[in-house]
């Protein structure tokens, strides 16, 4: 991903993280400068952490490096949210299966 991304390419790359957090899998969010673009690194690194205010409470922060060319942040997913949601698939899951056999 680069600072200068564009509106739709930022919500597909959002859409992509949150369905990695809720299968429980890491993100590792990276912005790439070349050249002239590290004079912008601030705009990379306002970038970065409006990706984790977006992706909101579905993760937290396990490291970051704004220092070199290459400024990442890897996000993990969170605990308690995942199992919040996997308790209520599965809620929905045992209603599913007693209301087919009830039909039946």
């Amino acid at each position: 991903m680069f600072y200068n991304i564009d509106s739709h390419d930022y919500s597909v790359r959002l859409k992509a993280a949150r369905k990695f957090l809720q299968d429980g899998d890491k993100v590792k969010v990276i912005v790439n400068l070349k050249g002239r673009e590290n004079e912008f690194r601030n705009i990379a690194i306002e970038l970065i952490r409006r990706f984790q205010n977006d992706v909101g409470e579905l993760a937290t922060e396990e490291s970051k490096n704004f220092s070199d060319r290459s400024i990442f942040m890897t996000l993990v997913p969170n605990k308690a949210i995942l199992q919040k949601g996997q308790e209520t698939a599965k809620k929905r899951e045992k209603t599913a299966t007693t209301g087919i056999s009830a039909g039946v």
